[in-house]
């Protein structure tokens, strides 16, 4: 009877042990999840980026009136992660018009691939969809970009255009766009 009890004490303290091992591996599981990067982001793992963005001027793309500025800065902040330079954040931003007197060629349709910098060129990759419009809006979206880039970040002193990673003619038919563009597109 002894022995039964034994065997009995045997069996109820393997299972207690192996109920604590299951109770261990799934409070460690839990508590991987606690304080590490969970991939959404917070607060601490972003910065805020002083840029210039350029808009197209409403009144003259409205009046067609020469005397009137075509390009109109808009001083803002843009939120990036730590290791970008806002670059990318800051072309997305032109898709949000700030204000009535301003106007913008970058739409929602329009999909920035990605934006590197090496020199001081600015590659700006686009998808092709999107990339449609008559000479002045060719010409406001090219400026758009190329002002807001070279007049928000030093290192940046021309934008080669690329679309879908290749080296194009043109944007959208009008303008050669097969060599970088420096700022101030509407003065030259």
């Amino acid at each position: 009877m002894r022995t039964n009890r034994n065997n009995n004490e045997k069996k109820n303290n393997k299972f207690l042990i192996i109920i604590l091992c299951c109770l261990l591996v799934f409070s460690a599981i839990g508590l991987a999840g606690c304080g590490g990067d969970t991939g959404k982001g917070t607060e601490d793992d972003t910065q805020e980026v002083a840029v210039t963005l350029y808009y197209a001027n409403a009144d003259y793309v409205s009046s067609g009136d020469e005397s009137l500025e075509k390009l109109m800065p808009y001083e803002t902040t843009v939120t990036v992660d730590p290791s970008e330079q806002g670059y990318l954040a800051s072309l997305e931003a032109l898709k949000e018009v700030p204000g009535e007197e301003y106007d913008t060629t970058i739409t929602k349709d329009i999909s920035f691939k990605e934006v590197s910098v090496e020199g001081d060129t600015a590659y700006v990759d686009l998808d092709s969809s999107g990339l449609n419009g008559g000479s002045l809006s060719e010409t406001f979206f090219i400026s758009q970009i190329v002002d807001t880039l070279t007049k928000s970040f030093d290192e940046i002193k021309q934008v080669q255009f690329l679309v879908n990673g290749e080296t194009v003619e043109s944007l959208m038919g009008h303008l050669d766009a097969a060599q970088p563009f420096t700022k101030d597109l509407f003065t030259e």
